[in-house]
């Protein structure tokens, strides 16, 4: 990395022949390895992006902080607090940089209602139903992300990393009350539900790999309603008690550029257009000193929430079921086993 200068790509480490060769052609000639030691020893990089499966993201970043990169890691950031402890230790030793992909930290929308609520802007008694989900229809080489052992959890870690970060953004930090799955004996989570409080507000989240839910936060207060849309990351509704629903156009833009001096802003208009904004902001971070949009710390408040959660975790319902069918489920649910 240098001042004015793109963010090249290097190298990329892949332990299969056939998709490293098939990355490689998405860039300019770079190096290519099956394995993380072997790329550091032959390389000196600047940053190095983990986007390894979730359960080798502490060990990936480790080996890169000892080498001097610093690091921007795929969510989720591990698969448990004392990993993430272990990441942000190892960073602070490196003196290096640790981030954490959130691209949903640049939806506009979200940005200009976290400003609105820390002004007070929906009074008091706050509370929010916040939902999230689809049929699981993610390419997979494997079934590790359906395995307990391997992947750490299921749609909570996948779909709730996400909305737990947002709703942090929004309140501040979470506390679990209560989280209800359908998680069985050896396996992950499709359905998570979990009852949250926050120092000024307190609600429901709702995560699936099964159900398509409607996507999106609902948040009430003493002064009006806001409902965040999760297919439209450029305005939000708000109504005042009693009055209509008003769409409102959000406002806050982020440097487009890396220039240090005045960089251009932009808004980005959808999902994509965050991945490129939130890669700014990262050269931004390495090169200017500025904050990232989520640090390590972030991350690891989130990931403890997660654990909590597990800790916490009872058979989610199934009404349809009849008594004994509900019995006979219970008793296979993960934390009964343990």
């Amino acid at each position: 990395l240098e001042r004015g200068s793109a963010l090249e790509v290097a190298a990329i480490v892949d332990p299969s022949p056939e998709r490293r060769a098939r990355l490689a052609a998405e860039f300019r000639s770079p190096a290519a390895y099956g394995d993380a030691e072997e790329a550091f020893g032959a390389q000196k990089f600047d940053l190095a992006f983990i986007t390894s499966p979730p359960g080798l993201h502490a060990e990936h970043a480790l080996l890169a902080f000892r080498h001097g990169s610093h690091v921007f890691c795929e969510k989720p950031m591990t698969t448990s607090a004392k990993e993430a402890e272990r990441m942000i230790a190892g960073a602070r030793a490196a003196d290096r940089l640790l981030g954490v992909a959130f691209p949903r930290r640049f939806y506009p929308n979200f940005a200009d209602v976290a400003a609105l609520l820390a002004g007070g802007g929906l009074g008091s008694e706050v509370t929010f139903t916040c939902r999230e989900g689809g049929t699981y229809d993610w390419p997979v080489a494997s079934d590790a992300a359906f395995r307990r052992d391997r992947a750490g959890g299921g749609a909570l870690l996948d779909k709730g990393v996400h909305t737990l970060d947002q709703l942090s953004w929004l309140f501040g930090p979470p506390q679990v009350t209560r989280c209800r799955d359908d998680s069985l004996r050896g396996g992950v989570e499709t359905n998570s539900v979990l009852d949250l409080e926050f120092n000024n507000a307190r609600g429901v989240m709702q995560v699936s790999w099964e159900f398509p839910l409607q996507s999106g936060v609902s948040i009430r207060g003493s002064k009006g309603e806001l409902w965040l849309d999760g297919g439209d990351i450029r305005s939000y509704r708000r109504r005042n008690p009693g009055g209509r629903w008003q769409r409102i156009p959000a406002r806050k833009t982020w440097p487009g550029d890396t220039s240090e001096q005045t960089p251009a802003q932009r808004q980005p208009g959808n999902y994509h257009a965050c991945f490129e904004l939130q890669l700014i902001a990262l050269v931004r971070a390495v090169l200017h000193g500025e904050p990232l949009a989520v640090d390590g710390a972030q991350a690891a408040l989130v990931q403890a929430t997660i654990d909590r959660a597990y800790e916490l975790a009872e058979p989610l319902e199934f009404g349809w079921l009849t008594a004994r069918e509900r019995m006979a489920m219970n008793a296979k649910h993960w934390r009964q086993a343990a």
